[in-house]
Order: structure tokens, then sequence, then C-alpha cells
């Protein structure tokens, strides 16, 4: 059984590791997503990505992906919609770093593509 200094120090360890989980979830984002500009729209490229990220670049916001044909790929690469916004992009990048297990990811902006000619 525990005595009253016992519980205390014990309540006080408990205490500093809770300040230091929520200071961790304060550190700064793990990628840096740029402003686009007119006709711009962002992209991710992802370096001899591995781990079951496919999924991720499945969503509504992305307008394209591709990957290389080599297995294991080395490069992949996914264009966001012109109506995507910053909250898109980190969703994706919130799945990529819980999906990927191995590989690099950049973010960037590019020029809009034009399919109409």
């Amino acid at each position: 059984m525990r005595t009253g200094p016992q519980r205390r120090a014990t309540a006080g360890r408990l205490a500093a590791v809770v300040a230091i989980l929520s200071l961790a979830g304060c550190a700064q984002e793990r990628w840096e997503v740029p402003a686009t500009g007119p006709g711009e729209v962002w992209f991710v490229g992802m370096a001899y990505p591995e781990g079951d990220w496919t999924p991720c670049v499945d969503d509504d916001s992305v307008a394209e992906s591709h990957m290389t044909a080599d297995m294991p790929t080395s490069r992949a690469a996914a264009t966001f919609t012109p109506e995507a916004d910053e909250d898109d992009v980190r969703r994706v990048l919130d799945c990529l770093d819980r999906s990927l297990t191995g590989g690099d990811v950049s973010v960037g902006v590019t020029a809009q593509r034009d399919d109409a000619g």
C-alpha cells in the first residue's frame, strides 16, 4: 500500500508525463504546406515509399496520382484538385504519416494542368 507521499510523487510524475505529451502536440508540423498562387495546385511527392500508403492518395481532393512501374516503387506523386484546401493536403499527409513505414515525402506547388486544350 502506498503512503501519502508516494501517491503524491506518483501523481506528480503522471502530471509531468501528461504535460510533456501535451507540449509534443504543439510541436512544429512535420511538413510545411506552401501557399498556392493563381493557377497553382498542391502536390505530394514520395521517394521510395514503403508501407500501405496507396489508400492515402485515393482521396476526393486528389486529382491524379502516379507511381513508377519498378518494384518496389521508387517514386510516387499525387496532384490535388484546384478546389483542394490546406486541410485536404494535411489530411493526406497525416494519412501518409500513419501509413508509410519508409521513404521520404515532400509537398510543393505546381502549375494547374489545363486539360481543356
